[in-house]
């Protein structure tokens, strides 16, 4: 442990009771300097917890690893089971399946910024483009928390990257 970190975890109650001359240190002292330190002990409590949450928030940023592990440890830290797909290049927003008879499979079905899908021979176009999905498991969310998912992936994300929340 370096010795900032011992600063941030002195005992404020066993501190106080050792620089009381020991003539003073009766139960009726003690409980007296206990009563008059308990919000110092309680202020340092509360910045333990800032630091502890301020280093977390340095330590982590906008990989894709440390963004997952973040969603991860706030939203399901027992299963895990929120990812990060990163865009395959195109630009297209992939929200929608369709079931293509000719491939014999389910394609990604792109949407525009109103909503509406668009589908033509050629293939997708005119989409408003996003760089990463949260794909996160239907029905794990209420709307508080898909809010609270926003604002934490807004938080970590790089400026310039765009996102969309999809549902497994």
């Amino acid at each position: 442990m370096s010795r900032a970190e011992r600063l941030f975890t002195t005992n404020i109650r066993r501190l106080a009771l050792l620089t009381l001359p020991t003539w003073l240190r009766r139960p009726l002292c003690g409980a007296l300097l206990f009563a008059g330190i308990t919000p110092l002990a309680r202020l340092t409590g509360e910045l333990r917890a800032y630091r502890k949450e301020t280093t977390y928030r340095l330590t982590h940023n906008g990989q894709v690893c440390k963004l997952r592990a973040v969603l991860n440890d706030e939203f399901d830290p027992e299963e895990r089971r929120i990812a990060i797909e990163e865009s395959d290049g195109t630009g297209s927003l992939e929200t929608g399946r369709i079931w293509m008879r000719s491939e014999g499979k389910w394609v990604m079905l792109p949407q525009r910024e109103n909503g509406t899908a668009m589908i033509h021979r050629e293939g997708f176009g005119g989409t408003s483009g996003y760089d990463f999905w949260v794909s996160v498991p239907s029905g794990m969310l209420d709307a508080d928390e898909v809010a609270r998912l926003k604002a934490l992936t807004n938080m970590y994300k790089l400026a310039s990257k765009r996102y969309a929340i999809t549902y497994k």
